[in-house]
């Protein structure tokens, strides 16, 4: 089935309940490469995203520059600090994600905040089927915008529509920082998860559902 439009789907909170082993894990991987003090404030950050966050905390803390080394080396304690968790999907996720690739004219990507090999170990834990062509992670880029728009890049390649743009792109994500990227890049926009629903309505989010069983195919 040819694909006209696109899913682009956030990761943690969004496909997984993961965001509690990703924190966790997140600032002890901080703490194993030398940053004492981790703020957990996260709405305070300029950008979301696991590198940049991770930038800031090491340079303030270390007062040393976060080199691409030391990102790697983050990455790795990283994975390895979440090697033994347990994560699920929320509910409907994988049943919904099939459901798109294999019975609609929506292609999928993924772009997560997350860095990229813990990304993959959370997902596969949790039984997701997603193809790793598809997917963009915060290896490469600080930024939201960037990440979003490398996955559409990636995904545009993939299902070969590299001579004319999607006719719909819809990003779904649970996060204030979800919503505000898609704004940001006039893209449409839909609320997953119970936990910031008042605050994504507040930031333009018209539709919201707590998870997938519950989904509105219509709007699509």
């Amino acid at each position: 089935m040819k694909k006209e439009n696109l899913l682009v789907f956030d990761i943690d909170g969004t496909l997984l309940d993961s965001e509690n082993v990703h924190q966790t894990g997140f600032v002890n991987a901080l703490h194993s490469i030398g940053v004492e003090f981790v703020n957990t404030d996260w709405e305070h950050y300029t950008h979301l995203t696991d590198s940049f966050i991770a930038k800031e905390n090491y340079e303030r803390d270390v007062n040393r520059g976060f080199s691409k080394q030391m990102l790697q080396k983050f990455e790795a304690a990283f994975l390895e600090e979440i090697k033994n968790c347990q994560v699920t999907e929320i509910a409907g996720a994988n049943t919904f994600l099939q459901y798109i690739i294999n019975e609609t004219n929506y292609a999928v990507c993924f772009a997560t905040g997350s860095m990229l090999l813990p990304a993959k170990l959370k997902l596969d834990r949790a039984g997701i089927e997603y193809d790793q062509a598809l997917l963009e992670a915060s290896n490469t880029y600080f930024t939201r915008e960037e990440i979003v728009n490398a996955a559409i890049a990636k995904a545009k390649t993939y299902f070969n529509v590299t001579n004319f743009n999607f006719k719909r792109v819809i990003s779904l994500g649970d996060g204030i920082w979800d919503v505000k990227t898609a704004n940001n890049l006039g893209i449409e926009f839909v609320g997953i998860g119970s936990n910031n629903k008042e605050k994504l309505q507040l930031s333009g989010a018209k539709h919201h559902f707590t998870d997938f069983t519950v989904f509105d195919m219509s709007l699509l």
